[in-house]
């Protein structure tokens, strides 16, 4: 029996997902064959976000992680000649930063603990966030960053937000959108994506991830052809659905404080959520429930007992029941 893998990606995916990447194994990317792959796969991502996007956005694909499709969005499309406001919420705005440092992009940092303690900046021009923060499982929600700056393009990491987002209205605002394949798409890794406008300028800082080499020519490297013949077979079973995710994450914070856990997010998002067990920390718990066959994520720092699940196996659901025995079985 296959483990029920709750961290954030790589996780569980469907059968139907291996044979499509097993299958994709003797295609050469250099034919009409995988070319023909490759844009039935940018279509698809693209009717994901809107199927009004396809006039106004590009998609660039590669073999990478999401750090990879950050960086790519990172170094070719945020501009040097101003600085841009980051939100700092947890490891991956540190990282956004350091990637900044590193291609001398100049920047504002805003520490913040979740969207509550944010300030609006009327005259910001363009901001850089994670969605979906999953070193701490809190979300910044698009709409209310669009009230805080109200006239600011947004490049956004959103690694573990795609497929459970509703971008539909927020095109107007969208510069960019990064992510990858094993998250919440529930494909198997080596896609990085990124999503961005087509009026915006590309000032490439590097070779391999010059998006404009993937706008340009579709195939300027080695493609990961298995990868990508999934992730086409995947997004033609599933579409966007924050509505699930959501249910999901409520389900899911309401049984666990019948047990005493506690959820610590103060806006948790739909696709991984922190929580605090009453007796066990982490190792404890991790061990406890590993003899079934079931694997969860590891605390957010400096806070006792924490843990996190996240909602974005295919076998979520079908097992549920046998999470919520296990954890019970903790206390």
């Amino acid at each position: 029996m296959s483990k029920l893998l709750l961290n954030p990606g790589p996780t569980n995916t469907r059968l139907s997902t291996k044979i499509a990447q097993w299958l994709g194994s003797d295609v050469c990317h250099r034919t009409d064959e995988f070319y023909d792959i490759m844009r039935d796969t940018k279509r698809l991502l693209l009717d994901m976000v809107s199927f009004k996007a396809k006039n106004t956005f590009h998609v660039a694909l590669f073999g990478g992680s999401g750090t990879a499709a950050m960086e790519a969005m990172i170094s070719s499309l945020i501009p040097c000649h101003e600085p841009i406001v980051v939100i700092n919420a947890g490891k991956y705005g540190l990282r956004a930063m350091k990637m900044m440092n590193i291609y001398g992009i100049p920047f504002r940092e805003v520490i913040s603990s979740n969207i509550d303690d944010l300030k609006p900046i009327s005259h910001a021009r363009s901001v850089y966030f994670v969605e979906n923060e999953t070193s701490t499982g809190e979300k910044y929600d698009l709409e209310r960053m669009k009230r805080l700056y109200p006239n600011a393009k947004f490049f956004i990491d959103a690694t573990s937000a795609f497929g459970a987002s509703d971008y539909r209205k927020h095109l107007d605002c969208i510069g960019a959108l990064s992510f990858c394949s094993n998250k919440c798409l529930q494909s198997t890794p080596g896609v990085s994506i990124v999503v961005f406008r087509k009026d915006i300028d590309i000032v490439p800082k590097t070779c391999y991830m010059d998006l404009e080499a993937y706008v340009s020519n579709e195939m300027p490297f080695t493609m990961p052809v298995q990868s990508i013949s999934a992730l086409r077979h995947t997004l033609s079973n599933v579409y966007s659905n924050q509505k699930l995710f959501d249910s999901r994450r409520n389900r899911l914070i309401s049984d666990l404080s019948k047990f005493g856990i506690v959820c610590l997010n103060k806006n948790p998002c739909n696709a991984i959520i922190g929580f605090r067990h009453p007796t066990k920390n982490y190792d404890q718990l991790r061990e406890s429930l590993l003899k079934n066959k079931i694997v969860i994520y590891s605390g957010i720092d400096g806070i006792e007992n924490s843990f996190r699940i996240s909602t974005i196996s295919v076998d979520f659901d079908k097992k549920y029941s046998k999470l919520l025995k296990a954890i019970k079985n903790t206390i």
